[in-house]
C-alpha cells in the first residue's frame, strides 16, 4: 500500500497523478478496492467537516453532515476504485507477463549504456558497472551515476536521448551536485545531466522531474485514439455520473436537492471525459 498512499503526497500533481500509481504493474485489485477505500475516507472525512461548517457552529447539523460526508466519500471511492480497475482491466488484458517484462527492460538498458563503462573513471578497475548500477528499486527503473564523472555521465545521458524510443519510465540517480562528504557523486554529475536533458529531453518526450539528489524521466505518453476514448467514456459515465449526481444533492443541502444533482450530473459528465483522455505513459 505504501506505493498507493504516497501518490497523494504532493497537491500539485494533476488529478490524473493521483489516481494512478507511477506503475499500474505495482497494484493488484485488492490493492485497487483500498485505494478507493483510503481516497473515499479521506473525502468522507472533509465532506463531513465541510458540511457541518455550512450547517452552521452555532447548531450545526451533525447526522445530515454526516449523511452528506458518508455520500462524498462513497461517491469518491466509487470514482477512484471504478478509474483503477479499469486500468488494472486494460493491462491483463494486453496478456502480457510484467515480470518478464521488467527483466527485459532492465536487460535492455543496461546493453544501451554497457558502452558508458569503458568512459567511466578507473574503468579498467569496474569502478562503474552496468550490471551493479542499473536495477530495479521499488518497482522503478534506475539508474545511479555514483561513480560517474561529468563527462561520462553527460555522454549517458545523450546515450539515453539517443535511444529514447526503446525507453520508458527512468530515475537518474545524480546526487545534490555537492561534494558533502566521501562517499557523494561527483557534483559536476548533475549539471552534466541537466544540460544534456535540458536540450534534449523535449523532443525525446520525456517530461523532467527533478528531486534533490535524483532526477526522473516521464514519458509524456500517448493520447488515446477516439475509439479508445470512447470506449473508457462508456465505461465511467454511469458509475461517476451517479455518484457524483448523489453528493452533490446532498451537499446542495435542503431545497437545494435539484440544483446539486443539475451540477452533479454536469461535473460528473465533464470529469468522465477528462479521465477518458488520459495518457499512457507506460513508454
Amino acid at each position: 500500500m505504501n506505493c498507493v498512499i504516497r501518490s497523494f503526497s504532493s497537491p500539485s500533481h494533476s488529478f490524473e497523478q493521483a489516481l494512478v500509481p507511477p506503475r499500474m504493474g505495482d497494484l493488484n485489485y485488492r490493492d485497487a478496492a483500498w485505494l478507493g477505500i483510503v481516497v473515499g475516507s479521506m473525502v468522507a472525512v472533509m465532506a463531513t467537516f465541510i458540511a457541518i461548517f455550512l450547517s452552521g457552529l452555532d447548531s450545526p447539523d451533525v447526522i445530515g453532515s454526516l449523511r452528506s460526508g458518508f455520500v462524498a466519500g462513497l461517491a469518491a471511492a466509487v470514482v477512484v476504485t471504478t478509474f483503477a480497475y479499469y486500468r488494472l482491466r486494460e493491462t491483463s488484458r494486453s496478456g502480457r507477463d510484467l515480470g518478464a517484462i521488467r527483466e527485459q527492460e532492465v536487460t535492455k538498458v543496461r546493453a544501451i549504456l554497457a558502452m558508458i563503462e569503458d568512459r567511466a573513471p578507473g574503468s579498467g578497475e569496474g569502478t562503474w558497472t552496468v550490471e551493479e548500477q542499473v536495477r530495479r528499486d521499488r518497482g522503478v527503473l534506475v539508474v545511479d551515476l555514483h561513480g560517474l564523472d561529468a563527462p561520462s555521465a553527460a555522454a549517458l545521458a545523450d546515450r539515453l536521448l539517443e535511444r529514447r524510443s526503446d525507453l520508458g519510465r527512468l530515475k537518474l540517480i545524480t546526487g545534490r551536485g555537492e561534494d558533502t562528504h566521501s562517499g557523494s557523486a561527483d557534483p559536476g554529475i548533475r549539471p552534466a545531466v541537466m544540460q544534456r536533458l535540458k536540450v534534449g529531453a523535449q523532443k525525446a518526450e520525456w517530461q523532467v522531474i527533478q528531486k534533490l539528489s535524483s532526477v526522473t524521466l516521464r514519458p509524456m505518453g500517448r493520447a488515446p485514439t477516439p475509439k479508445q476514448w470512447l470506449g473508457r467514456f462508456v465505461v465511467f459515465v454511469a458509475p461517476m455520473t451517479g455518484a457524483m449526481t448523489l453528493a452533490f444533492r446532498d451537499l446542495a443541502g435542503t431545497g437545494m436537492e435539484e440544483q446539486g444533482m443539475t451540477f452533479g450530473a454536469a461535473a460528473g459528465l465533464l470529469m468522465t471525459a477528462l479521465l477518458s483522455g488520459y495518457r499512457d505513459r507506460s513508454a
